[in-house]
């Protein structure tokens, strides 16, 4: 398969449940998914400020003093899009029922 492939987020078919309250599978999908994203963004840019202090680059610096444009606003606005998309694509699945999973964790006992 090519690396630059994209593969699709969804899988057909019902999604399986671990929790029998509702919501509850699907708010910890979410939870994953924003910590993924967190921390792959405080990861890349950790490398990028210290590749760039390497360097002799004072990016830490120009950071916090950086003030986007309109175009800057624009593309922001479109990726902040994206991300709460992908973040809450799992309110709209098919989940099975807890009894259908015999794993299904209780918790209200």
């Amino acid at each position: 398969m090519n690396p630059m492939t994209e593969l699709p987020l969804d899988a057909a078919g019902r999604r399986p449940a671990f929790f029998s309250q509702d919501g509850v599978d699907q708010l910890a999908s979410m939870v994953l998914e924003l910590a993924t994203e967190l921390w792959t963004i405080k990861e890349r840019l950790y490398v990028l400020e210290s590749a760039a202090e390497q360097h002799g680059l004072p990016l830490r610096a120009a950071i916090e003093g950086w003030a986007p444009t309109a175009a800057d606003e624009s593309e922001l606005a479109s990726q902040r899009a994206a991300l709460l998309g992908n973040l809450f694509r799992t309110l709209g699945r098919d989940h099975r029922p807890v009894e259908a999973n015999p794993l299904a964790t209780d918790l209200t006992a």
